[in-house]
């Protein structure tokens, strides 16, 4: 979860944004357009790397082993479900893993995409590719999750649910047994006044 974050801070830094200083004076040191009038097409900023090609890659190769790590979870989870014969669980389930299986062939094509863009220094093609990168491991995790919600395990899971039931005291706590006839009655004192006037 921490590296999708970082991923997604990554990628909110690399956005092309427009510069503070055009909000004041337009492009070329010409002044901002007035209210009323048209407004002057903003230049983007150039995108800037943060990670270099190989760190682009070494990333990939991480988000690779992710998504083969998830095929593999669901992989078992759909073959409990056929020891089970849960068709409902088992068709969710093969969904997901053929959904899983695609995103990983797209991801091989786009890292080899990305050692292309790398070989040759192209950090347009690299950024481009990397982002891609990045959003089918996305695609991998909320389908590992969906996968996870057709067997209905939750990610937050604590355990087994306890209830403990108190019955009164005088009344059986065993459901075969009726009521007494004359239930114990608990007097309860009235409350003191709060405050001095009375109604």
């Amino acid at each position: 979860m921490f590296r999708a974050f970082r991923v997604m801070s990554l990628l909110l830094l690399v956005a092309p944004t427009a510069q503070a200083a055009d909000a004041v004076v337009g492009p070329a040191g010409n002044p901002a357009p007035v209210a009323g009038s048209q407004p002057a097409l903003a230049q983007p900023a150039p995108q800037q790397m943060t990670l270099t090609g190989a760190e682009m890659l070494r990333q990939g190769q991480e988000y690779r082993q992710q998504i083969q790590g998830i095929a593999f979870q669901i992989q078992s989870q759909s073959e409990q479900a056929k020891r089970d014969k849960d068709v409902i669980r088992l068709n969710c389930l093969l969904d997901k893993q053929t959904q899983v299986r695609i995103n990983g062939n797209i991801l091989d094509q786009t890292l080899q995409t990305l050692q292309e863009a790398v070989s040759r220094r192209d950090e347009s093609g690299q950024l481009h590719e990397y982002t891609r990168v990045t959003i089918i491991n996305q695609k991998a995790q909320v389908l590992q999750t969906e996968a996870d919600a057709c067997v209905g395990a939750e990610t937050n899971y604590v355990g087994a649910t306890k209830v403990l039931v108190e019955a009164p005291p005088g009344i059986s706590d065993s459901p075969d047994q009726p009521p007494p006839a004359n239930p114990p009655v608990t007097v309860v004192d009235r409350p003191s006044v709060a405050t001095p006037y009375q109604q």
